[in-house]
């Protein structure tokens, strides 16, 4: 039974590849390098043009930038977690973090658009939807995820080692900050991998707060486009087995490879953990 679940998953992520490059092909042969090398995204002239270069690099962008913004506050609050809050205050923090991890993203956005987006404009910045405002919907969105898999990390080195360094006079900040994240460091490299891995395939949350420009932001508050957005976007109108249509089973493509990096890693992590 293990066996046939086995085969059929990997058939089904070959079958997923091979339908993906099937349907790009017309893209690649029509369009080549200016599918990576131009940042002109205007699909609905005549003659189109498809360079997502832009597209790419924002998603790379609000990737990272999402990481660097969530991995921090996840990580200090899986260490109060884990070494300083009595066992009501866990359970009612986890019991919030399992809640939130369970709004939907578009509900999220939503609430963001209606309630944060207005005060941009306000307060002088032209664009309502940004690179900042995704940031924050994105921060609201994945944070749950990265604390719970950090926590879980942190929760699973013995506690001989901590007592140890106890032992030895270090402060508890400081027997966690660096005997426990260095013991479970696979584990939280792991976190850090499935967070960025989130944050790449999101769509909602980069779709309503992002403002849609094909352009690569060169501040926060510039509006942005992901790779996800515009296949969402764009999809529902793009005419069936046109160019338009196959740039954007390129660009799925391009986000199936980034998230197949992203979980490889992932495995590789947690088998050095196991090791």
């Amino acid at each position: 039974m293990m066996a046939i679940s086995s085969v059929t998953a990997i058939a089904a992520l070959f079958g997923i590849y091979y339908y993906l490059v099937k349907e790009s092909l017309p893209a690649i042969r029509s369009v080549g390098a200016e599918l990576f090398l131009s940042d002109q995204w205007y699909p609905v002239w005549e003659p189109g043009e498809y360079g997502m270069r832009a597209l790419i690099i924002n998603s790379l962008i609000v990737t990272v930038l999402g990481t660097l913004l969530v991995v921090p506050v996840a990580y200090f609050i899986a260490i109060y977690l884990h070494g300083f809050a009595t066992k009501k205050e866990k359970s009612i923090v986890r019991r919030l973090i399992e809640y939130l991890s369970g709004i939907p993203s578009v509900i999220i956005a939503f609430v963001f658009l209606t309630y944060l987006s207005p005060i941009f404009p306000a307060i002088g910045i032209y664009s309502p939807q940004n690179l900042l405002l995704a940031l924050i919907g994105l921060f609201f969105l994945t944070i749950p995820i990265s604390t719970v898999l950090i926590l879980e990390s942190l929760d699973s080195v013995p506690k001989e080692l901590e007592e140890a360094s106890a032992a030895l006079g270090a402060l508890p900040l400081k027997t966690y900050m660096k005997v426990t994240t260095k013991a479970a460091l696979p584990g939280v490299m792991n976190a850090i991998v499935l967070t960025a891995n989130r944050i790449v395939g999101e769509t909602i949350v980069v779709l309503l707060l992002g403002g849609g420009a094909a352009m690569v932001p060169t501040k926060l508050t510039d509006p942005f486009k992901t790779l996800t957005a515009a296949i969402a976007s764009e999809m529902p109108e793009a005419a069936k087995f046109s160019i338009h249509y196959s740039a954007l089973f390129f660009a799925g493509l391009v986000l199936v490879i980034f998230s197949t990096v992203f979980e490889l890693t992932s495995v590789m992590l947690l088998r050095r953990s196991r090791r």
